[in-house]
């Protein structure tokens, strides 16, 4: 019987609670109303300031002779052991590799950076779709004189492309999902080209140079192997290096060839003004309330 009175007492209790909170909460609505209403203002003021952003996709798919190419060394590593010749794993593709590859620093130093006009990476303000012009943020780059009042490093710049640059590959099929997000769709798009490119020919250069180093040892060693076994051997590793090599060669699309290659996007990805605006007045309601119970609180505790 106690017990049901302590629970009555508790909830109403309660009750008296919320109805002070939301009686504090009405007194003081037009200063919550005013607070919500400022915070949406500049939400949508910063939200329309914000540049647009452009993404230009690629899907790509590993060529079949990345599979043939790995599959035959792995087969052959054993053989290569007891030739004295190392062939690089079977487990990975070439493809994953790529995928690796592109995501390096190493890849950015050589292949993006020495390509690419950096302060279209670091400097970019806005870009004017009516005239195709770029705008640059004084503060960091001079587009009148060409001069930086600080010239990024390369591991800096690094560090933003990475911020927009994505890429992935999809377990089962291979297929890999590239995207450039920039405020120029063309850049964007020009990027996108040049990765592509650059990762095809810089993964044909190395496995050609690993092949032609592998048949310059073959080559020089068979000449002093005097067992026949040994020297079957050997052939069969010259013949899939050559095989590499000639693979290597024939083909423009070496790693990943295009599915749906970058165009220029005409609509923009970002930024989500509405979602913006929305989340900046509802944060805004929520201190709104907050600052009301606060001073509520405090007042409550000096009186």
């Amino acid at each position: 019987m106690n017990q049901n009175n302590n629970n009555n007492v508790e909830n109403y209790d309660n009750e008296i609670d919320l109805l002070k909170i939301f009686k504090v909460v009405w007194e003081r609505k037009f200063f919550i109303g005013s607070f919500t209403s400022l915070a949406a203002i500049l939400t949508v003021i910063y939200a329309l300031n914000l540049p647009n952003v452009y993404t230009s996709s690629a899907l790509l798919s590993p060529t079949s002779q990345d599979d043939s190419i790995s599959s035959s060394l792995g087969g052959l590593s054993g053989l290569a052991g007891l030739a004295g010749v190392s062939l690089p794993a079977g487990n990975i593709s070439n493809s994953q590799l790529a995928v690796k590859r592109i995501q390096s620093f190493e890849f950015f130093s050589k292949y993006v950076f020495p390509n690419i006009k950096l302060q279209n990476l670091m400097a970019v303000e806005k870009w004017d779709s009516t005239d195709d012009t770029i705008t640059y943020d004084n503060s960091i780059y001079d587009a009148k004189s060409g001069n930086w009042n600080k010239k990024p490093s390369t591991q800096k710049s690094f560090r933003e492309f990475k911020k927009i640059i994505s890429i992935s590959q999809e377990e089962l099929t291979g297929i890999v999902h590239l995207s450039i997000d920039h405020k120029s769709p063309k850049i964007a798009k020009e990027w996108a080209d040049l990765i592509i490119y650059n990762i095809n020919e810089s993964m044909r250069e190395l496995d050609k140079q690993d092949a032609q180093n592998s048949i310059d040892f073959l080559n020089e060693s068979s000449k002093s192997i005097k067992v026949q076994s040994i020297k079957d051997v050997v052939g069969i590793l010259l013949e899939s290096q050559m095989q590499t090599l000639m693979l290597a060669s024939s083909n423009e699309a070496y790693i990943f060839k295009k599915i749906d290659s970058p165009i220029v996007p005409e609509q923009k990805s970002g930024p989500k003004r509405a979602l913006i605006t929305i989340l900046g007045t509802v944060l805004g309601t929520i201190l709104s309330l907050l600052i009301v119970l606060f001073q509520h609180t405090r007042k409550s505790y000096t009186d």
